[in-house]
């Protein structure tokens, strides 16, 4: 093939691959977070929160895809950039008035989680959380959780981008304990993490509803769409239990 249609072939295959963000007229972001957004090489592949946005996308007509980033880099766009859908984001009375709350995906229990079991077993008898070192991945419900409870970020507080270094710090003990759901440790990056026991507390610390959610700026006709397709969705009144994932 010659240079020539080669460089057409190039061209071809990058408008193709634009075509879809274009007609969507949406970005669509959200974070590694087992079991529901999977990411397998930066695409998400899988995750019961992700299925049910593809189906609300797919119903609306918006043939979108999913960006993954760091959670506090996703929030800050969708925070500041009008045309944007964020998932799965906690609603929290301080984010209220942030973004448009379009429909709720989990309802997720959060415990406390060691690698070590003693850790699990003194703050059940009564221990103070604080005399631990905790980790969270930085801007995330669980980061600002642990810091009303009284954690204090570069003192007993671990800040990290993903989901995949929060897990880690505990299977090394560079961290004690974190806030978690019930994950799929095994469809995490590092497959250590996978082969580690860690326990969780009995008693649930919170319980919060992740949502899809939208800039408030964002088109209103798009708006319309996502909510005629979230109408027709089964995701309103079927809300995902995280025990059974």
């Amino acid at each position: 093939m010659t240079g020539t249609r080669w460089l057409m072939l190039l061209v071809w295959l990058l408008c193709w691959q634009l075509l879809p963000a274009q007609a969507c007229g949406l970005k669509v972001l959200t974070e590694d977070l087992p079991p529901y957004q999977v990411v397998r090489e930066q695409q998400v592949v899988a995750g019961s929160a992700y299925l049910q946005v593809e189906a609300i996308l797919r119903s609306a007509g918006l043939p979108c895809r999913t960006e993954v980033l760091p959670w506090a880099r996703a929030f800050e766009l969708a925070r500041t950039e009008p045309n944007t859908l964020i998932y799965s984001i906690a609603r929290l009375p301080a984010r209220e008035s942030l973004f448009i709350w379009l429909a709720p995906l989990i309802n997720a229990d959060y415990r406390y989680y060691s690698a070590d079991s003693a850790v699990i077993e003194q703050i059940q008898q009564g221990k103070s959380p604080q005399d631990f070192v905790a980790v969270a991945v930085a801007g995330s419900m669980i980061d600002s959780t642990l810091q009303q409870i009284g954690f204090v970020p570069d003192q007993n507080l671990i800040q990290v981008k993903d989901i995949n270094a929060q897990w880690k710090m505990l299977r090394i003990r560079r961290a004690q304990l974190t806030l978690a759901f019930a994950p799929d440790f095994k469809a995490l990056a590092d497959p250590k993490v996978g082969q580690t026991q860690f326990y969780a507390s009995r008693q649930v610390v919170r319980q919060i509803q992740l949502y899809l959610a939208a800039h408030p700026q964002t088109d209103p006709g798009l708006i319309r769409q996502l909510q005629n397709a979230i109408e027709q969705q089964s995701v309103l009144s079927v809300p995902v239990n995280p025990a059974l994932h």
